[in-house]
Formats: C-alpha cells, structure tokens, sequence
C-alpha cells in the first residue's frame, strides 16, 4: 500500500499492546517499528521508571517531546507512551500522520499488566483513574479507534482494513 501516510502512530492506555501491535503491523507494511518509549530509555541511558523517581514526570515528558519531534517523519510505525495525550501540542506534531487509539477496557489491561513493576504512574493512580483522564484525550487525538481485546493477529488485520480503507 503505496498511499499510507506515515508515521502512524499507536496511542492508548499503558498495557493496551501498543508496542506488540507496532512490531506486527510494521512486518507487515514492510516499515521500521519505533517504540518512543524504548527510544527514551536509549536516550537517556536509564529506564523509564528511572527517570520518574531520579528526575520526576516534568523531564520524562520534556524527553518525551523531544523524541517525538525526532521522529515524526520517519516511515515508521510508532507505539507511543501512554501520556503521549498529556502534551496538547503533541497532537500537532501528530496530525502530519494517522493516529490510532487501541482501546482496550481496564479489565483486560489490569489482567495484563498484574505482573509489571515498571509502570510509574501506576504507583500513583489505580488503572482505572488514568484511564477515565485519558480516555477523552485519546479519542481527542484519534482519526480512528480499533480494539485490542482478542488476538492481536485480529487487531492488525483491523488496522491494516482501516488503512486500505483511507486509501481507495
């Protein structure tokens, strides 16, 4: 499919398989995957949690920032950070290319993520109290939104529909 518009973004809550689902649709549209995330942690030397308890949110969010806008033209498929929303001039940044919301209900993502530690703000606020901040954010930032809730074989085929659909 010649006439995507990259990058597309993956926005959504954290645990909502974003990163998974980036890796898999990217095979498939024979582009790079980026997880900014990942990116960040490259960056800065240091995990994600480790920069919120030595520097705090404000600078995780500034390094945030910062590598979204060094990768905002590439050819790629990125899984952004759960917050990437909190920024209201990310979405800017964002509308040069598709934005997608994987939503996923707070059942299924509490199922998910039980057994992670390195989720910052989740010491902080329940799932549950991020997830009704966010929501409306994410549906703010969206041109579409797809489920993740079965198998993420299904979830990429339902993007890859929607993409073929913008393109006709």
């Amino acid at each position: 499919m010649e006439n995507i518009v990259y990058p597309i973004y993956l926005i959504g809550m954290p645990g909502s398989g974003k990163s998974s689902i980036a890796k898999k649709l990217a095979t498939q549209l024979n582009v790079s995957a980026i997880d900014l995330d990942h990116e960040i942690e490259k960056n800065a030397h240091m995990f994600i949690h480790e920069i919120f308890d030595t520097y705090g949110e404000t600078t995780f969010r500034i390094k945030e920032t910062e590598c979204l806008k060094k990768n905002c033209h590439q050819k790629a498929v990125i899984a952004c950070g759960g917050g990437i929303i909190l920024n209201k001039s990310h979405k800017a940044i964002m509308n040069e290319g598709i934005v997608i919301y994987i939503m996923v209900d707070v059942e299924h993502i509490e199922e998910r993520i039980q057994h992670s530690q390195h989720r910052p703000l989740l010491k902080q606020k329940s799932l549950k109290q991020l997830y009704d901040e966010r929501m409306f954010k994410y549906l703010d930032f969206a041109d579409t939104v797809i489920t993740n809730e079965g198998h993420i074989d299904e979830t990429v085929d339902r993007i890859m529909t929607y993409l073929k659909g913008r393109n006709i």
